[in-house]
């Protein structure tokens, strides 16, 4: 049997964070944590397979340089509008 301090410890180790988002023009809450290298599956916290980590580092290093990429074509365009605006 736990006690009242045992169930506030696991409350606390637990930090799942409801967040509400608009999927499909209706609100939905999602559940988010803090923990680096945790993620939430049925409402609970769980560690990240080193396999899950791997593919999720190179997805985000592809999306990094695509978003860096797409940001380089808007800076040149917006220097160009501006030129043409001030004449600078």
């Amino acid at each position: 049997m736990k006690t009242f301090s045992q169930f506030l410890e696991d409350d606390l180790d637990e930090a799942i964070k409801r967040k509400v988002v608009i999927r499909g023009g209706k609100r939905k809450i999602k559940y988010k944590t803090d923990r680096a290298g945790f993620k939430v599956d049925g409402n609970k916290e769980v560690k990240i397979s080193a396999a899950d980590k791997i593919k999720m580092s190179l997805r985000n290093k592809k999306s990094a340089r695509k978003r860096k990429g797409k940001m380089s074509i808007s800076n040149t365009k917006r220097a160009r509008s501006m030129q043409k605006r001030t004449g600078i």
